[in-house]
């Protein structure tokens, strides 16, 4: 004789059914760079914006009109690690010459005078170079340690991407391949460093003006001008969050007004902050009317 069939159980009333059933998550919070650690820009206004700081295992770019205040945020960075959760160096690698050593210096804490022994300075003066140092750092990062007297390295910054570009490539669709070929080797060698070793990786970019359209690239205006950050809709895809600093000029006055907005982020949805460039470094602007 075939036993019974078991019962099905009781229908469970909806609270306890709550309890047993998974919640429905925010996928963007499962995404890396939201649960890594992050690297503060030492004003509060402007973490605010971008949740925290920018966020290891992940490549953030800076894009800017000259003199908008990339250079000066990444020295200020290069500065803040040491004495951030991350106690980390920073590998600051530059195309642009000669590096700003002087204004490195001037922003410098001189309670600390050791903080220098944690910026690592390379120049890059070609694409095929910044390969050559982005290999040499992976060894570097894999075989930390080796003076006692040092932080690991957690930052990387290139300053600047565009610089490495300005010759040596045309227009022509042989240069236009090679040019993205390097665009994607570059890329995933910095995403590999940021991953792989839990790194900040910062790059920064020029603009240049747009005439007509934007091919899907990002457009913001700045000084008057629709601008767009270089090397164009290629580069865009290479990394993981774009910042667009930009500046407006009230011809009468002759001041300055600075913004930092998020451009993309997979993480943080778009906004803005204004903020000053003063001699101790980068700080944002309450805006009127708040603080």
């Amino acid at each position: 004789m075939r036993p019974p069939a078991p019962k099905p159980p009781a229908a469970s009333s909806s609270s306890s059914y709550s309890l047993r059933e998974p919640r429905p998550e925010n996928p963007l919070l499962l995404l890396p760079s939201c649960r890594a650690a992050k690297l503060s820009l030492g004003c509060p206004l402007l973490d605010r914006i971008l949740s925290g700081g920018l966020p290891a295992a992940s490549v953030t770019e800076i894009a800017e009109e000259s003199a908008s205040g990339n250079t000066h945020l990444c020295l200020q960075l290069a500065l803040l690690a040491p004495q951030s959760p991350l106690s980390a160096s920073a590998l600051f690698l530059h195309s642009d010459l000669p590096f700003p050593l002087h204004r490195l210096r001037g922003l410098a804490p001189k309670s600390r005078p050791d903080i220098l022994d944690h910026v690592l300075v390379a120049a890059a003066h070609s694409p095929t170079d910044l390969l050559s140092l982005l290999s040499r750092a992976q060894r570097l990062l894999a075989h930390p340690g080796r003076s006692p007297h040092r932080l690991p390295i957690r930052l990387i910054i290139l300053d600047s991407i565009a610089s490495l570009f300005r010759a040596d490539f045309d227009a022509s669709p042989a240069d236009l391949k090679r040019r993205s070929a390097l665009f994607f080797q570059i890329s995933a060698k910095l995403k590999e460093l940021a991953y792989r070793h839990h790194c900040v990786v910062v790059v920064t970019n020029q603009v240049v003006d747009v005439v007509e359209g934007n091919a899907g690239n990002t457009v913001a205006w700045s000084s008057g001008r629709r601008v767009s950050p270089a090397l164009g809709i290629a580069w865009a895809n290479c990394v993981n969050t774009r910042l667009f600093l930009t500046r407006e000029v009230d011809g009468a006055s002759g001041t300055e007004r600075r913004r930092m907005k998020v451009a993309f982020a997979p993480h943080l949805p778009e906004r803005a902050c204004e903020f000053v460039i003063r001699r101790d470094g980068v700080f944002g602007v309450e805006p009127a009317g708040e603080g």
